[in-house]
């Protein structure tokens, strides 16, 4: 899956990096509990997607970006 993250600045990239790195360890460690199939296949499966949102805003941040003055 590949995001589109051109039209956000570096700020709001890290703050969405910070957001999900916390819902990811959320979604950990509801799993970590009994739950029921649905429950868990849900949870598993935003989990990955939030993994995959959260890569693709590493790599975005590693683009350098032109200085503006």
């Amino acid at each position: 899956m590949e995001v589109n993250v051109v039209n956000l600045s570096p700020k709001a990239m890290r703050f969405l990096v910070d957001a999900l790195e916390y819902r990811m360890a959320d979604y950990e460690k509801r799993l970590a509990q009994e739950l029921d199939e649905e429950t868990v296949s849900d949870l598993t499966n935003d989990l990955m997607f939030m993994e995959s949102l959260h890569q693709e805003l590493q790599e975005a941040l590693k683009i350098p970006i032109a200085q503006v003055f």
